[in-house]
């Protein structure tokens, strides 16, 4: 009796979540799925095509493009973040002066808000007053501007170096965290024994914290993949496509184009990475436990 009391009280108090994602999640999801098999366009009523839309997406060169970018900008981006946050946290990690006024600026960027930050971005990118193109003339790197926006490949590299330098914080945060749970005494017999700071970061540092800066890295692969801010507010997919990812082709093509339809289907088709992600990280998570 007491156990289907039990079972009683729990569904109670999970009724509210599971109602929640039933209206804000399941049905949308569902609505949008059925809206990906269709020709849906703004203003238009909806007939049902099948699977045009997503073999239309399939035979498209922008498309291709678009999944190329988003690789590309994805894994240099986490790599970036990853090695960055790595340095950051061994930096805060030591006993140095000014510590907790580093751990502050260095964590600014992650709660600047995006569009802030990006306007502050393309300032110094700028081709007419932009502060980076001052510098590198100063400094005699450049003999004239560069257009840092408007060549496909520096583009590329632009939203890349802005991603990073906002993500590198939440690096260094969650690996921060695991170094502070490495034992002082082992670092010190280490030294003891004749280790020198790189054995002592291959063989002592790095597997303390192999967990935590995999599991950073899984879910910031997963923000970078939907990263839509900063690539359209800087470049809006361009020059000539060449920072055109998924979610800027998916907007130009549901919102521009007024194709909801292909646009849906676009969502869809980048949504089995990311439960992969997602799997990986709560198989991760609940194995730790």
């Amino acid at each position: 009796m007491k156990t289907n009391e039990d079972n009683r009280l729990a569904y109670a108090l999970m009724s509210p979540v599971l109602i929640y994602l039933l209206a804000v999640m399941v049905l949308p999801f569902g609505w949008a799925v059925y809206l990906s098999f269709t020709n849906k366009t703004v203003g238009v009523p909806a007939a049902f095509i099948g699977l045009k839309n997503y073999t239309d997406l399939l035979q498209e060169s922008i498309f291709w493009k678009a999944v190329w970018n988003t690789v590309v900008f994805t894994v240099v981006a986490v790599i970036g973040k990853t090695v960055f946050g790595m340095a950051m946290a061994l930096v805060l990690n030591e006993k140095i002066v000014f510590r907790n006024v580093f751990r502050v600026l260095l964590f600014l960027p992650w709660t600047i808000p995006t569009i802030v930050s990006v306007f502050t971005w393309q300032w110094i990118y700028s081709d007419v007053g932009g502060v980076l193109n001052f510098i590198l003339m100063k400094t005699g790197l450049i003999g004239g501007p560069v257009g840092w926006l408007a060549a496909p490949d520096l583009a590329m590299f632009s939203v890349i170096l802005v991603n990073v330098w906002r993500g590198i914080p939440f690096m260094g945060i969650a690996i921060l965290a695991g170094l502070q749970t490495v034992s002082k005494e082992m670092y010190e017999a280490a030294m003891l024994d004749g280790a020198g700071a790189v054995k002592r970061f291959i063989y002592m540092t790095l597997p303390s914290v192999k967990e935590v800066t995999v599991l950073a890295a899984v879910m910031t692969t997963i923000w970078t993949l939907n990263d839509f801010e900063i690539i359209w507010l800087l470049t809006r997919g361009g020059p000539s496509n060449g920072t055109q990812v998924l979610s800027t082709l998916s907007y130009t093509i549901g919102f521009l184009n007024m194709n909801l339809g292909k646009a849906i289907a676009i969502a869809i088709l980048t949504m089995p990475p990311l439960i992969m992600l997602i799997n990986i990280v709560t198989k991760r998570s609940l194995s730790k436990e």
